[in-house]
C-alpha cells in the first residue's frame, strides 16, 4: 500500500506527495520527492535539500544523482552547487517516450517468439492440452483468454461454486462485451434457485449484451474462446478453481464445442428487458410491465418464494402476478408459459 509522505515547511505547509506516481518510469519514492521538493524550490543545495527532506547526506547524493542521470534536474557551477529542475512537461515526457519506445520493443519480441513458441508446441506431444494448476494461476489463464478472444466467448455455468453465494462476479466480461466480443452463457437453473444474487448479476450481464438461456442440469462447466480453445476444471465436482485443463484444436474441442451448441438450442432465452420484444403485437397484446419483470425470473426456474424475495413484492401479490400471466398466456403451467411466451416472441 503506497503512503503519501508529507513535505515540510519549506515546500508548502499541509502538503503532500503522493510517492509511486512515477514508479512506472522506474523512479523511487525519495526522487519522486527530492524531485517534487526542487519543483518548489528550485536551487536548494545538497545540504539544504538533506535537511528539508530529513535524508542522510549519502541518501541524497544518491537520489539527485539519479535525477542528474534521467534528466530530471541540473546542478549550477561552483563550490557549492545548487540543483535546478527540468520541466516536467519536457523531463517526463522524454521518460514517458523512451518507456513507451522500450515497450514497443518488447511488443514485438513477443511477437517474433510466437514463431519459437508454436514450433514447439508442434514438436511436443502435449501440444493439445494446458494444464494449469493453483487457483491463482487459474483465474490469471481464464482472464488472460477472455481478453484475446476478438468474436466469441461461450460458457456453461453449472454448480459447485467455491462460494455459497453463488458464482465470483466476472467484472471483465463487460469490458469484452463492450469490445463487440459475443458472449453467450448457458445457467444451471439449480444454481439461480439457491442465489437470488446470481440472477442479479445475470441479468446485468444480460442488459450489457451477453445472450443468456437457461437450463436444467448442465453436464459440467465449460468456456470456450472464438472456438478455438476450451477451458475447462480438473474435477466436474469441484468447489474450488485449483485446477483447470484448456484443451485446443483437437477432436476433443470439438466434441465441446457440439455439447455447447446442442444445450444451446436446447436452454430457455434468458432476457432483462422484453420492452422490445413485442414489435408487431397488437396494442394490448404485449408483456405488461409485471409481466417483463416475472417472465425472465420464471423462466429461469425461481421459486416463488425467491421471486418475491427479488422483486421485493409480497408472497401474495407474487402468486397473484404469475396467475395473471398464466391467463393472459392461456397457460395452465409455467412450463406451458414459457413455450407461450417464446411463441408470442416475449422471450
Amino acid at each position: 500500500m503506497a503512503m503519501d509522505r508529507t513535505v515540510p515547511a519549506q515546500a508548502g505547509v499541509g502538503d503532500t506527495v503522493d510517492t509511486g506516481a512515477l514508479a512506472p518510469l522506474g523512479i523511487g519514492p525519495v526522487e519522486e520527492t527530492v524531485y517534487r521538493t526542487l519543483l518548489r524550490s528550485p536551487g536548494s543545495t545538497a545540504s539544504e535539500l538533506a535537511e528539508t527532506l530529513a535524508l542522510s547526506p549519502v541518501r541524497l547524493r544518491r537520489a539527485v544523482g539519479e535525477l542528474e542521470r534521467l534528466g530530471l534536474a541540473s546542478r549550477t557551477p561552483g563550490a557549492v552547487p545548487k540543483f535546478l529542475p527540468a520541466a516536467p512537461d519536457v523531463g517526463l515526457a522524454a521518460l514517458v517516450l523512451d518507456r513507451e519506445a522500450q515497450l514497443g520493443r518488447v511488443r514485438t519480441v513477443a511477437q517474433q517468439w510466437m514463431e519459437d513458441y508454436h514450433a514447439g508446441r508442434r514438436a511436443s506431444r502435449s501440444e493439445l492440452f494446458e494444464i494449469v494448476t493453483g487457483s491463482d494461476a487459474v483465474l490469471n489463464r481464464f482472464d488472460q483468454l477472455q481478453r484475446s478472444a476478438t468474436e466469441e466467448i461461450q460458457v456453461l455455468d453449472t454448480p459447485p461454486y467455491a462460494s455459497k453465494a453463488g458464482p465470483r462476479t466476472n467484472h471483465l466480461e463487460f469490458e469484452v462485451l463492450r469490445r463487440g466480443v459475443v458472449c453467450k452463457a448457458i445457467y444451471d437453473r439449480e444454481a439461480l434457485r439457491r442465489s437470488p444474487r446470481a440472477i442479479e448479476a445475470i441479468l446485468a450481464y444480460v442488459a450489457a449484451g451477453e445472450q443468456a438461456r437457461v437450463t436444467t442440469r448442465l453436464p459440467l462447466k465449460l468456456a470456450t474462446f472464438d472456438r478455438k480453445v476450451a477451458f475447462v476444471p480438473h474435477s466436474l465436482d469441484q468447489r474450488d478453481v485449483s485446477g483447470a485443463i484448456v484443451v485446443h484444436r483437437c477432436s476433443l474441442l470439438d466434441v465441446l464445442l457440439y455439447v455447447f451448441d446442442r444445450l444451446w438450442e436446447q436452454a430457455t432465452p434468458l432476457t432483462a428487458d422484453l420492452a422490445d420484444a413485442t414489435d408487431g403485437e397488437p396494442p394490448g397484446a404485449g408483456p405488461g410491465p409485471d409481466a417483463r419483470r416475472l417472465l425472465p425470473l420464471l423462466a429461469a426456474g425461481m421459486t416463488d418464494e425467491a421471486i418475491s424475495r427479488h422483486l421485493g413484492w409480497s408472497y401474495r401479490t407474487t402468486r397473484r402476478r404469475i396467475a395473471s400471466l398464466l391467463q393472459q398466456l392461456g397457460a395452465e403451467t409455467r412450463f406451458q408459459a414459457g413455450l407461450h411466451a417464446a411463441r408470442r416472441g416475449w422471450l
